[in-house]
């Protein structure tokens, strides 16, 4: 869907909730800039700067709204294949309050529901039954592209599911949920060897449709802030295979000491009938501890390890620290299959003048080698930013990143952003706004 298809569909349906009476309306409007040097040939580069406009809006009357958010970017400099382009990535209607426990949103839109992550065309209808203890969450519609396109065929990529969550337990979350999702890929004209001549004859393919199936169920149990403890089992169905299982704890020994620990087993998230099912996932194992000191509210020591287990291979991981609330520096390593690392970094952020300029720093250094038979190399990068607020409407970021290492001797990146907040109620007798 391209984008003169796109704004009309805005227009015409804000303007539906629009001239229905009072309407509050308010959003975000967001232009940014990134640009940096690429070299494609050793001594020869281009400068590429690309522009990026972003819009949220919303509007709303008493329980109806409209929510939308799409994205325009094109190139000021350079090339990348495409002028620019217009991608939608929300844009849907919402009645709430059904009935005092329930609501409804149809359009395009996000799904977060357990297992079920993603976005589709269609419907997601969420209840509150027993006192707000238990949250039930339903949607279908059809998977939404990576392109943020409108799907040619539905049935082709049709995408439901559901959750389930209870806190009817003191300190507790349960969870279950369930989503399928199918993906449409293009037919297409190859060569095939239709005899034993083995003469190359065309041939149409119609790819089956990419799918996954996928079950969880996790809880989360947290006992006055002093012992948490959180687990989640996740189900491939389609592939018939445990696709994810995590389990983790965090103890406040005294009112200084914290310790933690986490255990993960996942496979890689593949498709079922796309082409990567055809090779062999091999699952990953880690387990890792964690142990907080404070020495003052806004001075924390913390040192995490984990140990990571491949299929025939091990690798181990650390991480040392100090967080004073402005600033954190840590000192990170790891070893085995994934490679040698060590590294050092800090990184600062300080509000001034009561919050109206708030300017980061930061800068890393690392020594690394992929395997024990390569040469060390060493990376530098260093980050100097600054948000400014003048105004509760008004915001613009600007950072620079630059570093250097074995393959550039250097590398500089800037992106700036500039925000505006707005909000507004209309009637059809006066206006009232806040800018």
């Amino acid at each position: 869907m391209n984008g003169s298809r796109l704004l009309p569909l805005v227009v015409l349906l804000t303007a539906c909730v629009a001239t229905s009476g009072a309407q509050y309306v308010s959003g975000r409007v967001s232009t940014a800039f990134y640009g940096w040097e690429q070299f494609d040939t050793v001594g020869v580069s281009q400068q590429r700067v690309r522009a990026y406009q972003t819009a949220q809006l919303t509007v709303s009357q008493g329980d109806l709204s409209l929510t939308t958010f799409l994205q325009g970017s094109t190139n000021l400099a350079g090339s990348f294949g495409d002028a620019g382009r217009v991608r939608l990535y929300n844009l849907y209607l919402s009645w709430l309050n059904i009935g005092k426990v329930a609501e409804v949103h149809l359009g395009r839109q996000s799904v977060y529901a357990g297992v079920g992550v993603g976005s589709l065309d269609g419907l997601v209808a969420r209840a509150r039954l027993l006192n707000n203890t238990l949250t039930i969450t339903g949607y279908g519609g059809a998977a939404v592209g990576p392109e943020f396109t409108m799907p040619s065929k539905f049935s082709a990529n049709a995408m439901y599911g559901g959750q389930v969550v209870t806190t009817a337990l003191p300190g507790a979350r349960i969870g279950l949920s369930y989503m399928k999702r199918q993906e449409e890929r293009d037919p297409y004209w190859t060569l095939r060897a239709r005899d034993t001549s083995f003469t190359p004859t065309p041939f149409y393919v119609e790819p089956y449709e990419d799918a996954e199936e996928l079950a969880s169920a996790d809880a989360r149990y947290d006992h006055h802030g002093r012992f948490s403890v959180y687990g989640r089992f996740d189900v491939d169905i389609l592939n018939a295979r445990t696709a994810r299982a995590q389990g983790g704890a965090r103890v406040q020994l005294t009112d200084r000491i914290a310790v933690s620990a986490e255990y993960i087993h996942r496979l890689p998230r593949v498709m079922y009938n796309s082409i990567f099912s055809a090779f062999v996932s091999n699952a990953v194992d880690e387990i890792e501890g964690g142990v907080e000191y404070g020495f003052t509210p806004m001075l924390r020591a913390f040192g995490r390890v984990a140990a990571v287990s491949y299929t025939d291979e091990k690798s181990t991981r650390w991480t040392v620290g100090l967080n004073t609330g402005y600033a954190t520096v840590a000192y990170a390593g790891s070893n085995g299959y994934a490679g040698e690392l060590t590294s050092i970094s800090a990184q600062a952020s300080y509000p001034l003048f009561g919050k109206v300029i708030i300017p980061t720093a930061g800068i890393s250094y690392a020594s690394y080698r992929l395997s024990k038979e390569s040469t060390k190399d060493n990376a530098l990068g260093v980050i100097l930013g600054a948000a400014v607020r003048p105004t509760a409407a008004i915001s613009c970021d600007v950072q620079g990143q630059w570093l250097t290492n074995k393959l550039m001797q250097r590398d500089l990146r800037v992106q700036a952003r500039f925000s505006y907040w707005f909000a507004h109620r209309f009637s059809r007798t006066n206006v009232e706004g806040r800018q």
